[in-house]
């Protein structure tokens, strides 16, 4: 619950769903009900019923921000409300609104709101003059950032509210999200390593003669992509690279894996010539294994659980993998 106080006699109230409860930063989600009363924030913005509403709160800070989205998704914009350090209990959110705001339009120029309603604060005694000055400032700091291009921060850029999904899996079980992270950025890692060895390989078949039997030519080109790989993998599992950048919500979970894990193996032991396989299977299994095995780490360590979907689809890949050697 998020009360907003607005003077010494307004206090609104709205129910929002806590995704981020960091010591540093909080991230909520509020939907927009049925009962809203449209609310048009300048000549184009409209609020309306089914608006997503992604709020980013910072304890200590005088402001917090906005990532309003139309009911189908498209970014309206941020709001930027300027606000007294806001008191952020359990359960309980209390934020004394300052009454100036900037509007940050997804197309177009940034707008500053309600400077008049800030002015009639003051005269009220509501807001003091040293606060209504600090809220200026800061306003005037987020309309340079703007016209700098230095918007959004980079918290609204880590998580842009597509990735709500992401967010509740990694709130409600973080070690399914962190396995699922680290797989799939193991998986961009072998997917840009296999671009890389292919360009590299074309070049060097087009350039030089490492194909036509040179030995030093092949030595250089095996330690080419030797330091391709060496240098992609940081990034890769930094989540540097364009296809790592986002928590993408989970591609998969341990159940499915240990279902993909178990149909496999049973696979193998229905083969007749599994010597014959075993050179294109190794691969897989061993893949398999890895994932199972990231996926037991990291539920263990983040959830405090037995992950036995995952022990058990480890299992399953070492016999496979005994079996085929």
């Amino acid at each position: 619950m998020a009360e907003i106080h607005r003077g010494r006699d307004r206090v609104d109230r709205f129910e929002q769903e806590l995704l981020v409860d960091a010591t540093d930063h909080k991230i909520s989600l509020q939907i927009l009900g049925p009962r809203f009363r449209p609310v048009r924030i300048d000549g184009h913005a409209t609020l309306r019923p089914g608006a997503l509403l992604v709020w980013y709160v910072w304890p200590g800070e005088w402001y917090e921000i906005g990532a309003f989205h139309h009911r189908r998704g498209a970014l309206l914009g941020h709001y930027v409300n300027l606000i007294r350090p806001p008191e952020l209990g359990v359960g309980r959110w209390v934020i004394d609104d300052l009454f100036l705001d900037v509007w940050v339009p997804a197309a177009g120029e940034p707008v500053l709101l309600d400077a008049a309603d800030l002015e009639d604060a003051c005269a009220r005694g509501c807001v003091s003059a040293e606060e209504a000055e600090h809220a200026r400032r800061v306003a005037a700091d987020v309309l340079e950032r703007v016209t700098a291009g230095h918007w959004p921060p980079s918290l609204l850029r880590r998580w842009p509210p597509e990735l709500v999904p992401a967010l509740r899996l990694h709130r409600d079980h973080p070690g399914t999200f962190y396995a699922a992270r680290l797989s799939g950025r193991i998986i961009a890692y072998g997917l840009y390593l296999m671009g890389a060895v292919s360009a590299t390989s074309i070049a060097f078949a087009g350039l030089t003669d490492a194909f036509a039997g040179s030995r030093s030519a092949q030595h250089v080109w095996m330690g080419t992509l030797l330091a391709e790989a060496i240098l992609l993998l940081p990034f890769a599992l930094g989540g540097r690279l364009p296809a790592t950048f986002w928590p993408r919500p989970a591609l998969t979970d341990e159940r499915s894996l240990f279902i993909a894990t178990l149909a496999s193996g049973l696979a193998v032991l229905g083969l007749n010539e599994r010597a014959a396989w075993a050179g294109a299977l190794l691969p897989v299994y061993a893949t398999l294994g890895a994932f199972s095995t990231i996926f037991a780490v990291c539920r263990v360590v983040f959830d405090r659980a037995v992950p036995a979907f995952a022990l058990a689809g480890l299992l399953v890949t070492l016999a496979a993998l005994w079996i085929l050697l």
